[in-house]
């Protein structure tokens, strides 16, 4: 049986960004000394993001979600994950879901992303009810989106919410290369034996 309790942590990236960049390399290769398996999500054309391929991306590789399964999104990818996350998970349950920077409204500074957005609508109460443990962590400084948008998306979740200190977007150039605290709240997950 422990074989089938072996948890799979997948880190899906924001726009402008890859699977290379920011935090990501670094907690796979952290989580990797717990014996986690981590899927770094290719996410395509990450500079101009249309909602519809960013779904298809995501649907070819998280094929294998299950109830041991936890989902880390960041940014745009938050908005993609949530709408994936309720189609698939209308017969299904993951352990957790840990969303960073999240939000689901228009961006007053990028109304470029509204077109994805737009197309992008999720179920709360079915997030809710299949993500056994939901987490929103937000930026006192985030300059791209506004706090309050975060705590509306935590709201809608009904997710345990999260404040980093002056993190800015949670990106390289805010100095998050690496995230310990990110880590410590995925240890804590991958502990945890869920009902």
């Amino acid at each position: 049986m422990s074989h089938n309790l072996v948890n799979t942590i997948y880190i899906t990236h924001c726009v402008n960004a890859d699977p290379e960049q920011h935090w990501y390399l670094w907690l796979e290769q952290q989580l990797k000394q717990m014996s986690v398996t981590v899927e770094r999500v290719f996410l395509a054309d990450a500079s101009h993001p249309d909602s519809e391929i960013w779904h298809t991306c995501l649907e070819a590789q998280l094929k294998k979600l299950n109830e041991h399964s936890i989902v880390v999104a960041h940014g745009l990818s938050c908005v993609a994950v949530a709408r994936f996350l309720t189609k698939k998970l209308q017969q299904k349950t993951i352990k957790a879901g840990v969303f960073i920077a999240p939000f689901h409204e228009p961006l007053p500074q990028h109304p470029e992303l509204n077109l994805f957005i737009g197309h992008s609508p999720f179920d709360s109460g079915i997030l809710r009810q299949n993500i056994q443990r939901r987490v929103v962590l937000f930026s006192s400084n985030d300059p791209i989106v506004p706090v309050p948008f975060s705590f509306k998306f935590s709201h809608m979740l009904n997710a345990q919410l999260i404040e980093v200190n002056q993190a800015g977007h949670f990106c390289a150039e805010d100095g998050y290369v690496e995230f310990s605290q990110l880590l410590q709240i995925l240890q804590t997950l991958v502990k945890a034996e869920l009902s």
